[in-house]
């Protein structure tokens, strides 16, 4: 059965369920409408039609149970079996979520399935659970992230001096500084305030999350960099994902793998219709040369321990 909890239902997460064999309860960031909402009800959806009742999906969208950070401890801790969200968001955990934070390390949207649904991605993703104890099932792609910001940005110079928000994740911050700006790191939750006071001078985000968000609304300049991309998945305690049955375990992939396939689609058809939405609001589009960002976003300097993932993600064909 799917559940769209609201917070009031939040003590209730350490008792635990009892009406089923399994009850697996799902954090997330995105809004009830947000498309990452609706990939965790196509990922319930598909689980039903493979197990029927014997798994229970409860779902906590627009951060019901807490921050993200909130969230991922809560995962750590086994009080959460799984929240939706980015790998990079593990990155203080294990160096190798970091890579999705790394400028221009996807040539486009399908290399970015040859790493995620190959033996590169499998090691990141193994690596992550056996020693971080975090399951990433899924791999899931929501476009690329683009610059939302005061001033026009029509080449990478005018990036110098700009204050643009980070995410508190070392490769995205050393990503944003070698591009020229100065990173700024606010919680996901405070981006809109930030954004309207000028706290900061600008976001780069997915269009779908500045949609979800409304960042459209205080920001008016928007570029299309397309300079990272976020990995997003079911992020699960890897102990509680371990000890389902392996029958548990493959309808669990294969409904995250299905629920990856309606985002790639979803994301696929709702590009050009999300631009002309935002130029309705009053956002003007920029598409600037890429190769003076590429080339600038080559002086960043990573983690030496994350150097050699990189070099697998790039190397592959």
């Amino acid at each position: 059965m799917k559940k769209i909890l609201t917070a009031s239902l939040f003590a209730f997460l350490a008792a635990g369920a009892a009406q089923a064999e399994v009850t697996m309860r799902i954090g997330g960031a995105g809004s009830d409408a947000s498309p990452d909402t609706k990939a965790m009800e196509v990922f319930a959806d598909k689980l039903k039609e493979r197990v029927g009742d014997k798994i229970t999906v409860e779902l906590f969208p627009n951060s019901h149970l807490g921050t993200v950070d909130e969230m991922v401890e809560q995962v750590k801790g086994g009080v959460l079996e799984c929240m939706y969200e980015s790998v990079g968001v593990l990155g203080s955990f294990h160096p190798a979520a970091n890579i999705e934070g790394v400028a221009y390390v996807y040539r486009d949207e399908d290399h970015f399935f040859r790493i995620w649904r190959g033996p590169v991605g499998k090691e990141i993703l193994d690596s992550i659970a056996n020693d971080a104890g975090f399951r990433v099932i899924g791999p899931a792609f929501h476009g690329f992230r683009d610059m939302l910001t005061n001033a026009p940005i029509t080449k990478v110079e005018d990036l110098e001096g700009l204050k643009i928000r980070a995410p508190g994740i070392p490769a995205y911050i050393e990503s944003i500084r070698a591009l020229g700006a100065n990173p700024a790191t606010v919680a996901f939750e405070e981006v809109y305030a930030a954004l309207q006071s000028h706290v900061v001078d600008g976001v780069e985000q997915p269009l779908t999350a500045i949609k979800d968000k409304r960042f459209y609304e205080v920001v008016k300049n928007l570029a299309l960099t397309n300079h990272m991309a976020e990995t997003m998945g079911f992020m699960c305690n890897a102990d509680w994902f371990n000890g389902l049955d392996e029958a548990d375990r493959g309808a669990i992939e294969a409904a995250a793998t299905d629920s990856a396939d309606w985002y790639r689609g979803y994301t696929a058809d709702s590009q050009s219709k999300l631009l002309a939405e935002f130029e309705a609001e009053g956002v003007t589009v920029t598409r600037p040369d890429l190769a003076p960002f590429i080339a600038k976003a080559a002086t960043a300097s990573y983690d030496p321990a994350l150097q050699p993932i990189i070099d697998k993600v790039r190397a592959v064909e």
